[in-house]
């Protein structure tokens, strides 16, 4: 006779770790002249958003342009040289998701 057992692994998605103090980041005075980097995750309907919300953005002020960028999924977080580009590149970013 076999006799089969089985064993159930469960695990706790939930992060226990004591919240880092955080802060704003620092806000231009004002979008005139500035670049806007606009950055998608990729889900259905971000990079339309975020085109829509840049376009409302330079009715009201002189923007010098805009910048995209789409991660290329929700699922992960943004590659680190991916940022910095971004960041190298605009003066504010946007990042937006949707469905």
């Amino acid at each position: 006779m076999t006799t089969v057992t089985a064993s159930i692994i469960t695990l706790d998605p939930r992060d226990d770790s004591p919240a880092a103090p955080s802060r704003l980041a620092q806000r231009a005075a004002t979008l005139d002249g500035k670049v806007i980097g606009l950055f998608s995750n990729n889900k259905p309907h971000s990079e339309d958003l975020l085109r829509r919300i840049a376009a409302i953005i330079g009715e009201r002020y002189d923007i010098a342009g805009t910048v995209e960028h789409n991660k290329g999924g929700w699922q992960w977080p943004a590659r680190i040289e991916d940022l910095r580009e971004t960041a190298r590149r605009v003066d504010v970013a946007i990042h937006a998701t949707a469905e």
